[in-house]
């Protein structure tokens, strides 16, 4: 009994190692194979980064792409061209601080391509590079409202945050630039009130914006016209004094609530928050309403209180 566990322990360690031998060579077939395809030639676009020394940044326009034609296996080619492949030029290893600025050379031996794939040409393989001292700033955003509200609608509020961005680049550009914008933002497809992602709109290629992510931009839509107005709503004062004086004791609202809903004075709160400090202050008045119920405007919408 024992003699045959030995035999079938001895077949059952020669299989495995006879199947390990046949899928390494299996895998050196295939990777023969690869290698000794007929070669492929195809042109691809490099994204070209010109990394300027500290303190400095390019100040002409220079190729933002390389068209680079590379010659290899289909495998290998197929995988390179599937990717988004940079070059990378160190500038600080040509003589920057030359007056006029400097040219660069490229041949195939200066692009890093993957195992498997050689470099035939590259194009455009000349250029001019100049420097300027590098300024960082920060700009206002202004938003790029396009498209229109529908007639019986108002865009009452939009909002874009940050409200300001900090930018980098040569200094006799940023000289030029006081402002960035968003892209496009389509009002006409706004309701309500809400908030949306939005991308900065493409600025100088020289220019560098230093925010990664979106801004946020908020908006409040609201039909042109009350269907309801209050009159006659006290306005509630929030002071730490009790000395708290103005002559306009009241107002009057213009809302917009749902067809057959009842609003009564009693069931608004119409609040001016009064600073502590003494003296006469012009206070912006805010409302608080039942839920569904939209504030249009109140009048007035502020006022002046004195604090004694």
């Amino acid at each position: 009994m024992k003699g045959w566990q030995k035999v079938l322990k001895k077949n059952h360690e020669y299989s495995r190692h006879l199947l390990k031998f046949v899928s390494i060579l299996f895998a050196v077939f295939i990777w023969f194979y690869v290698l000794n395809s007929e070669p492929q030639e195809v042109t691809h676009s490099m994204t070209l980064h010109l990394v300027s020394p500290s303190g400095f940044s390019v100040s002409n326009l220079t190729p933002e792409k390389l068209n680079v034609k590379i010659k290899g296996s289909r495998a290998f080619i197929r995988t390179m061209v599937e990717r988004e492949e940079n070059v990378f030029i160190k500038l600080q290893n040509y003589p920057y601080k030359k007056k006029g600025g400097f040219n660069i050379f490229l041949s195939p031996e200066d692009i890093a391509v993957p195992f498997g794939v050689q470099v035939v040409d590259v194009k455009p393989d000349k250029f001019k590079v100049e420097l300027q001292k590098e300024i960082r700033k920060n700009v206002p955003v202004k938003m790029n409202l396009v498209g229109s509200i529908p007639s019986d609608l108002k865009l009452m509020e939009t909002s874009i945050e940050p409200s300001e961005v900090l930018i980098s680049g040569p200094i006799e550009v940023m000289r030029k630039i006081s402002k960035v914008q968003t892209a496009p933002i389509d009002i006409s497809t706004l309701e309500g009130s809400g908030e949306m992602k939005i991308a900065l709109a493409d600025i100088d290629p020289r220019v560098e914006s230093k925010r990664a992510t979106a801004l946020d931009f908020s908006y409040v839509v609201k039909p042109r016209k009350a269907n309801l107005t209050l009159k006659k709503i006290k306005i509630r004062f929030l002071s730490s004094s009790s000395n708290v004086k103005s002559k306009t004791r009241y107002v009057s609202l213009d809302v917009l609530a749902p067809e057959g809903v009842r609003l009564t004075a009693s069931s608004v709160q119409v609040i001016a928050d009064v600073p502590d400090k003494k003296g006469v202050h012009r206070v912006k008045l805010r409302a608080k309403l039942p839920e569904g119920i939209h504030l249009l405007q109140i009048n007035p919408q502020s006022i002046n209180v004195s604090n004694r």
